[in-house]
């Protein structure tokens, strides 16, 4: 092939100017590999339990107070309740029916969720947000699976980037039937349609076979 797609030892993508690309051993241009998708999703699923694990515990500390309020309501021995004129008869005569039994109505009582669940919804914002766009260039769960999110070339993504690939993921890819997570098993460089807006690649690294490539300061 004399014209290799992006990433797959491009001279156009593999310059000195992407700190994340990596190189071959043996001194040849840098090559790319771009994250599949069944990495994506094991890197997703350890994301969601470690975010999952997070707000769990923080929900102990900013969950509203709830309270069980207990209203006892007559009714007759066959469990039905008692209608306005059945408890005025009993309350007017002087011997209550011995068939007559009460029943117990729970009704529950929450506080404000209004503070409480916005926090909870930025935390997974936060989260991908914060990591992807620090120096790891990762959140958690894809440094476990060796993956980085870089620029289209190769450079680390600022916050800006960063939310945006969020915002379009959480309100775009995952809301559609997950067409936009689908992609990344379709496209030439494995981009899903928050990669393709915020123009971002996810690339993984195999350390056992190539060498971080160093820039010159």
């Amino acid at each position: 092939m004399t014209n290799p797609p992006p990433g797959w030892g491009n001279q156009s993508f593999a310059t000195s100017s992407a700190p994340f690309g990596d190189t071959m051993g043996n001194g040849q241009n840098p090559i790319w590999v771009y994250a599949g998708f069944w990495w994506r999703v094991w890197a997703f699923v350890i994301d969601a339990i470690i975010l999952s694990m997070v707000e769990t515990a923080l929900g102990f500390f900013i969950a509203p107070d709830i309270t069980v309020q207990w209203q006892e309501l007559p009714g007759d021995s066959t469990g039905q309740t008692m209608d306005v004129v059945d408890i005025a008869s009993i309350a007017g005569s002087a011997m209550p029916r011995p068939e007559t039994i009460s029943v117990l109505l729970p009704h529950i009582h929450t506080g404000n969720w209004h503070n409480a669940s916005v926090i909870l919804a930025l935390v997974p914002a936060l989260y991908c947000i914060l990591f992807e766009a620090s120096a790891l260039s990762a959140t958690p769960g894809k440094i476990l699976c060796r993956l980085k999110v870089v620029t289209l070339a190769g450079a680390r993504i600022s916050l800006a980037r960063a939310a945006l690939r969020f915002v379009v993921k959480a309100f775009l890819s995952f809301p559609l039937l997950y067409i936009g997570v689908l992609m990344v098993a379709f496209t030439r460089r494995k981009q899903g349609l928050h990669d393709l807006v915020a123009k971002t690649l996810v690339i993984r690294q195999d350390v056992s076979r190539i060498t971080p490539f160093q820039p010159q300061p």
